[in-house]
């Protein structure tokens, strides 16, 4: 299909030294789909190249004339990979993935706090308002804990990307974190509970994730508000060059 809006990727264990790459994608009318995952020994920028490599053989990229959406845990091999594939993808740092590392530096009494400014972030409609719960929540962390505060810091403007597309806030739930793919990974380790060790010498380990993943992707649902995808598309076309 050449509608394709969103990409998600995302690494998941399978044993101690074995790892699975996944790409997810998201067309235009919100279905979900498991698009292909590379195995590696870490979750490097080559294994994720490979991945990438096969679904652009495949056909797989943005919708015509469009930039594509990535969603990412903030893992840089991840970011790499993508943006030597797509260089102008809108890259998404997931909300989640930062607040629980940010949790580490805190004080337990402190994440009841932490979690109503993240809550404020992610409901924060448009650009501005998610300057301004961004910037109350770099000054909170920063009374607290520097550590804190660098690591907000870290993640940089992708915190903000989809804010920065000035889209319809209800999109947030589905796309400010990682939880579209990482939902199909908590489904296939249940399909999947009774394999106690992966073979990747052989195609054991291949057949089995591919089995779970595609057991999850029977379950899949559209993604919630997915009326609202019209506007993410006009927001990621690519600016017209002047003439």
């Amino acid at each position: 299909r050449d509608d394709w809006l969103i990409l998600m990727l995302d690494g998941v264990w399978l044993d101690k030294e074995l790892i699975a790459v996944v790409a997810l994608g998201v067309a235009e009318d919100g279905t979900k789909h498991i698009l292909d995952f590379a195995l590696g020994a870490t979750e490097s920028t080559e294994t994720a190249k490979g991945l990438l490599a096969r679904l652009a053989r495949r056909g797989f990229a943005p919708a015509s004339g469009g930039r594509l959406f990535v969603g990412l845990d903030g893992s840089a091999a991840l970011k790499s990979a993508v943006l030597s594939y797509w260089p102008d993808a809108v890259i998404q740092r997931c909300l989640a993935h930062k607040e629980r590392n940010i949790q580490r530096f805190l004080r337990r009494k402190d994440w009841k706090d932490l979690a109503a400014h993240f809550d404020r972030l992610r409901k924060a409609q448009g650009l501005v308002a998610g300057q301004e719960a961004l910037k109350d929540l770099e000054r909170f962390l920063g009374e607290r804990n520097q550590a804190a505060q660098e690591s907000l810091r870290e993640a940089g403007d992708e915190l903000l990307a989809l804010h920065r597309l000035e889209v319809p806030a209800t999109l947030h739930v589905s796309l400010l974190s990682t939880n579209l793919i990482e939902g199909p990974f908590r489904n296939m380790r249940r399909k999947l509970e009774r394999v106690s060790r992966w073979r990747a010498e052989t195609e054991q380990a291949s057949r089995w994730l591919a089995y779970g993943l595609l057991e999850a992707e029977r379950g899949f649902r559209r993604i919630k508000h997915a009326e609202d995808l019209g506007a993410l598309r006009m927001a990621l076309r690519r600016p017209q060059k002047a003439i």
